[in-house]
């Protein structure tokens, strides 16, 4: 209205016209979070905290963690009709021994469930739009006191979840940026995104978790597959890889190395060292299944090799038209090159040889978005492409 007053008569349409293009900048700066709270995130390469603004999601309440909880056997999910699909994308965990596998149909409106291993309490937790699946070890002091709420705010498009004893914890990077705990950077557990189908053949002493009560299919797949970066649309700032594309994150001893699926298909199999440590990266390319390994057993460090045969997908589209192949599963194995011991991929556990029965430790690493990855790891390492390959690896 200054404007107008300033350069002539401020009457006739001039007052409505300045009073809609006021609501208007109000309307752009509520969208774009300037009038957002900030909390402060430690970030890669970052001297200090950073404020970022903490955000309202949007979208309808999602169901309570705690809210019609029932597993089945492996036995089980395979002889009822509609529950759990070979292909369907699941979350498996396994500690202490127990092992239980978590449909993203189940866990898209649940996002975080509590779990009890054995007297160990792990948070398993799914946030489909930044596509990162987290699990972290709570505190003894904690472990019948602290529950997460489903998820109301984020930062930098990643679920904030809110304890009731007052923290909040980014999910993507399990630190807590408010509350008692403000700056403690939560225990990470390794999680496993495969299919049914491999995790049940993998531990088939597995439990999953039923649908029931939740959609019988993944409501984030058409989202999955849209050129929408996030609730409050973030370009990747590394424009090397799409928005959606999917790595693979690794974090050892605060070095931290990203593994594009992308690449992977073509480089499935890395022997390499992170931060001093030696770790194996393998993606089973027909399930679409990365993992992480320590190379180190009982002292010794192992090199591997691949020694069968790991199948691509089969293309979704063929000819113009949706395409679909059937296949028996059979698991990528691999081979160490010091006793020629027979490994499986996805379990790191040695099936033939000198070692069988010997399990690789399992790292605790990060699937997510390239665009949710680089605002977190701005400066990670990231794995290039490289043509040759050899054809063990194939």
């Amino acid at each position: 209205m200054a404007l107008f007053a300033a350069f002539g008569d401020l009457t006739g349409i001039a007052i409505p016209l300045s009073i809609w293009l006021g609501l208007f900048v109000l309307y752009t700066l509520l969208r774009r979070g300037y009038f957002a709270e900030r909390v402060p995130l430690r970030l890669m390469g970052a001297t200090g905290p950073h404020l970022e603004k903490l955000r309202k999601t949007t979208g309808r309440p999602r169901t309570s963690p705690t809210v019609d909880m029932a597993y089945l056997t492996a036995e089980e999910a395979d002889s009822t009709e509609g529950e759990v699909q070979p292909e369907d994308r699941v979350l498996g965990i396994e500690v202490n021994g127990q092992a239980v596998a978590y449909p993203l149909a189940a866990m898209g409106l649940r996002e975080v469930v509590h779990e009890d291993f054995d007297g160990t309490r792990i948070d398993i937790s799914w946030w489909p739009v930044t596509y990162s699946a987290r699990a972290f070890a709570v505190d003894d002091r904690r472990s019948n006191e602290a529950f997460y709420d489903p998820v109301r705010k984020t930062v930098l498009n990643s679920s904030v979840l809110i304890e009731d004893t007052g923290n909040l914890m980014v999910q993507f990077i399990g630190q807590v940026v408010r509350g008692p705990d403000q700056g403690k950077d939560l225990s990470p557990v390794p999680v496993v995104s495969t299919n049914w189908r491999a995790w049940s053949s993998a531990y088939p002493h597995t439990d999953v978790l039923s649908k029931a009560g939740t959609p019988r299919l993944d409501v984030f797949e058409r989202y999955y597959t849209s050129g929408r970066a996030g609730l409050h649309q973030s370009r990747a700032r590394d424009r090397r890889w799409r928005d959606k594309d999917i790595v693979l994150g690794v974090e050892v001893n605060g070095h931290v190395k990203a593994y594009p699926y992308l690449v992977l298909i073509e480089q499935p199999l890395i022997n390499e060292e992170i931060g001093r440590v030696p770790v194996l990266i393998a993606h089973e390319r027909i399930t679409a299944t990365a993992v992480a390994f320590e190379r180190v057993l009982d002292g010794r460090t192992l090199s591997f090799r691949g020694d069968t045969k790991n199948r691509r997908r089969p293309p979704a589209v063929k000819d113009g038209e949706e395409f679909s192949e059937s296949f028996e599963y059979e698991p990528w194995l691999l081979v160490d090159e010091q006793t020629g011991s027979q490994w499986r991929a996805i379990s790191g556990m040695c099936v033939s040889g000198e070692l069988k029965g010997k399990q690789l430790k399992m790292l605790p690493a990060m699937t997510g978005f390239w665009f949710a990855w680089t605002r977190f790891f701005p400066d990670a390492d990231v794995m290039k492409l490289v043509v040759e390959r050899s054809g063990a690896e194939e």
